[in-house]
């Protein structure tokens, strides 16, 4: 997965946790909104029973007093007649009124003449002779006036004895323009039902409605404990209701009262809605966000590493990530990385001129092996030239340890350079351990290169050997000096040496020339320089010279 990816996934992680909390502060408003409408269903199925029972209580109250009016009791059938249709004329809520014997035959009735009807098989007249108290009946055609109405009934009674009973007609239309002018809200609706539930009342749509029973599916709410309930009505519309079934109220009639889901949880799911489509565009543009950063200021400066790996690869290794200008881990990234190449580029030139200078010293190394095996050569065929036995040994192997002192002596200072006065120190130790008070060295400091220094060793061995056989150190009272002077030149510098004696032997020149002598003048040839000797009385003096310069290779010394 590429870091783009794996970015967008981190947001998406992100995200998920508010979306989470977004869905379930929203579902749990939404519960909460919920159980507060099926409260205030109840409540308005409460409160329209209510008004029911003031309703019926008034009706009931009206039939109670005409019950006593002397018209009615007079068993005069016009004056009671009569009295019935003037009452019933000031009372909307009834459809007519009608005095019934206990028998179930009508004594008189407000509408005029009294059919030949007989009401004893209605329910609500039995159950007022039985109860001898106020009864509401069913939904009914009327017999007497064949309009709908729901029959009450209310018995006159005196003492244990039941004169007549009182009966009357709900006007149903009336009912349903007293819930209409309760008012409702959009979407709400009220219904009344009798026991059977069959409706006689409902708001709104009553003429869809009255007179038609309830659906299969609801007809449990007639005989459930009051409460509330999802329903569809046959209207289409989803609602929640708040019933009170028949047996909990006064006057037998089941009530509930319905509000429209969409209207009261409508708010909510939209507000649930936007809230859904605003997260998902807020996240659609943290997504777009996410992935513009990752591409500029992520994914393109790492292909830009990426890149720079590669050519470094290729042997391009002087590319660089050029992030200096960044602050940030990927910008501390890149800068790590040039430092690395910047450092691995330093070490490789560093390795390059070590390889260099380790080239420049085994070719140095070969030269002076060759020159010192040549000088070993030299100084061997010099030796046994014209002496072969012990003594030509003895000073084959002095002149090697002289060699070897000068090799020591180089060796300290890197085979780079010596000093004039080291190296004459050097080769004369052997003889200046135990004769040092007869020597006088003297001479400013000259720095000597490295392929001169064996030359000068050399003779000086040479020259100590030669006194200490025949001049000045050969008795015990024979003294040694060797002073040098310095002076610069076109060339360099051009160096003097004067080895004189005085204390010894008397000296003469030599019939023929021996080692020391040809080794001297090899050595002062190789070295480009000349070489004097006098022989005086007092002593022999050598004088040597020779040119050096402080910018000369080891092979332009040679």
């Amino acid at each position: 997965m590429s870091l783009v990816y794996r970015l967008l996934s981190l947001v998406l992680v992100a995200c998920l946790p508010g979306l989470a909390a977004l869905i379930y502060s929203s579902l749990d408003l939404r519960d909460s909104r919920y159980q507060e409408v099926n409260a205030e269903a109840l409540r308005n199925a409460h409160f329209a029973v209510s008004e029911l029972e003031q309703i019926f209580e008034g009706i009931k109250g009206v039939l109670h007093t005409t019950g006593q009016a002397s018209e009615v009791r007079s068993g005069d059938f016009a004056a009671c007649q009569q009295y019935l249709a003037r009452v019933r004329t000031k009372l909307p809520p009834l459809t007519s009124i009608v005095i019934v014997e206990p028998n179930g035959e009508p004594r008189c009735f407000s509408e005029g003449s009294v059919p030949a009807v007989n009401l004893s098989d209605r329910y609500y007249f039995r159950e007022a002779l039985t109860t001898r108290e106020f009864s509401v009946g069913d939904y009914t055609m009327s017999r007497l006036s064949g309009r709908r109405i729901v029959p009450v009934a209310l018995p006159a009674v005196t003492g244990d004895h039941i004169d007549f009973v009182v009966g009357a007609g709900v006007n149903l239309e009336w009912l349903g323009r007293q819930l209409r002018e309760r008012g409702l809200a959009p979407g709400s609706a009220v219904t009344v039902a009798d026991r059977n539930g069959i409706i006689v009342a409902r708001e709104p749509n009553p003429e869809k409605f009255i007179g038609t029973s309830f659906p299969t599916q609801y007809m449990y709410l007639l005989s459930a404990l009051p409460g509330t309930a999802d329903v569809r009505s046959r209207d289409g519309t989803d609602r929640i209701l708040g019933y009170i079934p028949a047996p909990y109220t006064s006057f037998g009639l089941y009530v509930s009262s319905g509000i429209a889901r969409a209207e009261a949880l409508g708010p909510i799911d939209r507000a649930l809605r936007s809230s859904v489509l605003l997260f998902v565009l807020g996240s659609t543009a943290a997504f777009l966000l996410a992935w513009l950063v990752g591409e500029g200021i992520i994914r393109r400066p790492l292909m830009q590493m990426v890149a720079t790996a590669e050519s470094w690869r290729r042997g391009h290794d002087g590319v660089r990530n050029r992030l200096d200008g960044r602050n940030d881990e990927i910008g501390m990234l890149g800068q790590t990385f040039d430092s690395l190449m910047d450092e691995n580029a330093r070490r490789e030139e560093e390795r390059e001129e070590s390889e260099a200078r380790r080239e420049i010293l085994v070719h140095e190394l070969a030269h002076r092996v060759k020159n010192t095996l040549a000088t070993v050569q030299s100084i061997a065929s010099m030796s046994f030239r014209t002496n072969q036995g012990p003594e030509a040994l003895r000073n084959f192997q002095e002149r090697l340890q002289a060699l070897v002192r000068s090799h020591d002596l180089l060796t300290r200072h890197n085979w780079q350079h010596a000093d004039l006065r080291e190296v004459a120190e050097a080769a004369l130790a052997p003889a200046r351990e135990d004769l040092a008070h007869r020597f006088t060295l003297s001479g400013p400091p000259v720095d000597l290169r490295s392929a001169i220094v064996v030359p000068i060793a050399m003779i000086f061995h040479e020259l100590c050997t030669n006194s200490m056989k025949y001049g000045a150190l050969s008795n015990d009272t024979g003294h040694v000096e060797l002073r040098w002077t310095k002076e610069p030149n076109e060339i360099g510098n051009l160096i003097s040496l004067t080895w004189s004696e005085r204390g010894g032997p008397p000296v003469k020149a030599p019939e023929q020339e021996g080692f020391g002598t040809r080794l001297i003048t090899s050595l002062t040839r190789q070295l480009g320089g000349g070489y004097e000797v006098h022989y005086a009385v007092s002593g022999i003096v050598c004088d040597i010279r020779l040119v050096t310069r402080p910018d000369a290779t080891p092979e332009q010394d040679s």
